[in-house]
């Protein structure tokens, strides 16, 4: 017997569901179709596992639950998924399930679960007729699985900008998906990316947009005279596209400057108006975030652009109350770069109306 966890959606408690894991669907249709092997989705308040020949655990969330103590110590258990490998997704060594079409079957029991705790019909309903792909296993590319028409089209390639990745867009969209939705953000490098993507009507204009321009600040006056209309013209308060805050380094130091950078290059683009925010991209394992905290409380806080009526500087001090870790960590920004408190004390619609931002 096989033994399936799909730790992000089992552990999820919205009544929206999530997309259900695309590898957890390949382990199921390959162990019960190629091998002839019961599969079961284990519930992770189980704690007698030695009836299981092979236990996987999937997640693609880097921030993903707890694994429950009793499967850490099952010597058969496998963990597979970006969650677990530092967003790098690595084949299965039998590159067999890689190709095997992924099936929501083994997702009916929990589903029915799920529909007594309150989720619409509707919603199980999509899970189980949408479309599910990953274009990339490693440097592999898989054959486009078919395409139901009117249906979700799912994407879980965390590189959204492989080789040949328009003519993938467009193989889709051919098939008439109702919409083409990704699980993990897409990363543009460089706006030429960003206005490509936006010419894709399947593409869901909810999918999340994270902006990762490495440009230097005295160019950006040039950058946004040139594509400022264009840019406001696709990005709205309510639009999912972001800023990146958090993520690697390899040194505190780094961290430090990062949030000095990309609060001057928000503040930049809110002089014309364009309302981006932050995105707090979590630490992999093996890298530490000194201002973790206060990198969070930065992020939510740009997303308040309709209500900012105290600047960062006065929430943080009254969020000190309750999380005094934020305005310490604060403090040794602005010790460390003197120039930096005056970086706590704006609002999107005060450097609106100023119209420039000078760093």
């Amino acid at each position: 017997m096989i033994g399936l966890v799909d730790l992000d959606f089992q552990t999820s408690t919205s009544l929206k569901l999530i997309p259900p894991n695309l590898e957890i669907m390949k382990l199921a249709s390959y162990y019960k179709l190629e091998k002839n092997l019961f599969c079961r989705l284990i519930n992770l308040d189980e704690t007698e596992l030695t009836g299981y020949e092979k236990i996987y655990i999937f997640s693609e969330q880097i921030n993903h639950a707890p694994v429950p103590s009793a499967f850490l110590k099952a010597p058969q258990v496998v963990y597979g998924g970006t969650g677990f490998t530092n967003k790098i997704y690595k084949p299965f060594e039998n590159e067999l399930i890689d190709y095997t079409l992924p099936r929501t079957f083994i997702y009916k029991e929990l589903l029915k679960e799920k529909y007594n705790e309150g989720v619409q019909t509707k919603v199980i309903e999509h899970i189980l007729d949408d479309s599910y792909y990953r274009n990339y296993a490693g440097t592999n590319e898989l054959p486009l699985v078919s395409v139901k028409p009117n249906k979700r089209f799912y994407l879980y390639d965390r590189d959204f900008f492989y080789p040949d990745w328009q003519e993938t867009i467009e193989k889709i969209s051919a098939r008439k998906p109702s919409t083409i939705i990704r699980i993990h953000p897409i990363e543009c490098t460089n706006l030429t990316n960003f206005f490509l993507l936006r010419q894709y009507s399947k593409l869901n204009r909810t999918n999340s947009i994270i902006l990762n321009l490495d440009i230097d600040l005295k160019d950006m006056h040039y950058l946004l005279k040139n594509y400022k209309n264009k840019l406001l013209a696709e990005i709205t308060p309510s639009s999912n596209i972001f800023i990146p805050l958090g993520g690697n380094y390899k040194s505190a130091i780094h961290y430090y400057k990062d949030l000095i950078y990309k609060l001057n290059l928000l503040y930049c683009f809110w002089s014309c108006g364009i309302p981006l925010k932050f995105y707090y991209e979590i630490s992999s394992i093996g890298f530490h975030n000194p201002i973790s905290n206060l990198d969070q409380f930065v992020t939510q806080w740009s997303k308040q652009l309709q209500n900012q009526k105290r600047d960062l500087n006065e929430k943080l001090n009254g969020h000190a109350k309750t999380a005094k870790v934020s305005l310490e960590e604060k403090n040794i920004i602005t010790k460390l770069y003197p120039y930096a408190a005056d970086l706590f004390t704006q609002t999107f619609n005060n450097i609106y109306k100023r119209g420039v931002w000078r760093v």
